[in-house]
């Protein structure tokens, strides 16, 4: 019927569950989906029988809400008391909690998710239903980390973040998430509260859970997420406690971060929503807007300039570009190519002539990677930065 009306079916690996997708004009996917039943389960997939009885069908639904059906005529059919439910803000699983959970674990997350969705904000949870959740956490350990990071996001970015996360960790199931055991939950509550109208990303709360890089790790292997996710993640834990706005009287309180900026745009084009992330995670809220509106300005110097005053690559190029960069970055952006080769060059030439001079073991200029995950470099035809490590700012 579908095919009929030009009508393109994507993600076949969807019929043997009961399910085809639709794309309609190309825009927008629909999940069509047959009655079924379960025939067997192991917690994370089913074998599926299909049926015409409708209420058998909604017995193997989740939650009661996502168990009502709507005729074509507009007669609803609700055999759990899903309206009741949804008129009174409750989630409330499908019969026996526990044969629910143990028919698909992810079910876990997916009670939290609607809970933060649709309870009232001082609503409390059924307490045979947070125990079955803790009897049967353990089964998250079979679920798949893509899966899990779904689930997760979207509580962590939905309405009532903060204590939806935290009533969800009392029930012991960090640790098959990749969170440690004894993360302070109260601490990440009043993060979220600190932060939340500012509609930050999941991470930007999450984060809050990690007291060091090696316990973020653990959590990146267990969730798989992208790399976009893991560079936020790490950026966000690596410079929380690096950098802060400078005090109300500088020219530039935010100059920290247009640094931050600066050095590591080259190795990825998306960095300022990252930084973005930054002030929202040390709740900068009323600063965000201007470093959305400020533009990131060029870095005037090219390795066709350098080369016309007799510097190559290789050697103490790298040195050379960096504390150029670095005066540029002090005259808050403003110094030109001529003060930079004029005036400032001499000067770096000069100094790097004395440290030659200097003992072998005399500390020198050190260009560090950034601190977190990169991407590929860019490839930019008019700069000479995508030849260098970037240095970044670290204590």
């Amino acid at each position: 019927m579908l095919i009929d009306a030009n009508i393109r079916l994507i993600n076949s690996n969807g019929e043997k569950h009961g399910t085809i997708t639709a794309r309609i004009d190309d825009k927008e996917n629909f999940e069509v989906t047959t009655l079924r039943v379960d025939v067997i389960t192991d917690g994370r997939h089913a074998v599926v029988e299909y049926t015409q009885d409708w209420q058998l069908d909604a017995s193997r639904r989740d939650l009661t809400i996502n168990a009502l059906f709507l005729d074509l005529e507009g007669t609803v059919y609700d055999y759990f008391d899903g309206i009741d439910d949804l008129k009174y803000s409750r989630i409330r699983f499908v019969g026996d909690p526990i044969e629910r959970i143990r028919e698909d674990y992810l079910r876990i997350l997916r009670y939290f998710r609607f809970f933060g969705r649709l309870a009232n904000e001082n609503a409390l949870h059924d307490k045979e239903t947070l125990e079955a959740i803790r009897q049967n956490a353990n089964g998250l350990r079979h679920i798949s980390g893509e899966r899990l990071w779904v689930e997760l996001k979207r509580i962590a970015e939905g309405r009532n973040a903060g204590p939806v996360l935290k009533i969800m960790l009392e029930q012991d199931i960090g640790q098959y998430l990749g969170i440690p055991s004894n993360a302070d939950l109260n601490q990440l509550e009043d993060h979220w509260r600190k932060c939340h109208r500012a509609h930050p990303h999941a991470l930007t709360i999450l984060t809050k859970l990690f007291r060091n890089m090696d316990e973020l790790v653990k959590f990146e292997q267990r969730m798989k997420y992208s790399n976009e996710c893991r560079r936020l993640s790490q950026l966000l834990v690596v410079y929380r406690d690096e950098i802060f706005l400078l005090n109300s009287s500088s020219i530039d309180p935010l100059k920290p971060y247009k640094d931050l900026l600066v050095d590591l745009y080259l190795f990825d084009p998306n960095i300022k929503e990252k930084i973005i992330e930054l002030l929202k995670y040390q709740y900068y809220l009323s600063e965000i807007q201007q470093l959305i509106e400020w533009t990131l300005p060029h870095f005037p110097i090219s390795a066709g300039m350098l080369a016309l005053k007799g510097i190559k690559q290789g050697g103490n190029y790298k040195i050379i570009l960096h504390e150029l960069r670095q005066a540029w970055k002090q005259s808050n952006f403003k110094a030109t190519e001529h003060q930079l080769l004029e005036e400032t060059l001499p000067i770096i030439l000069k100094k790097l002539k004395t440290m030659e001079t200097l003992p072998s073991n005399h500390e020198k200029t050190i260009v560090n990677p950034p601190a977190f995950a990169l991407p590929k470099r860019r490839k930019h035809k008019e700069s000479t930065s995508d030849n260098l490590t970037t240095v970044t700012s670290r204590k």
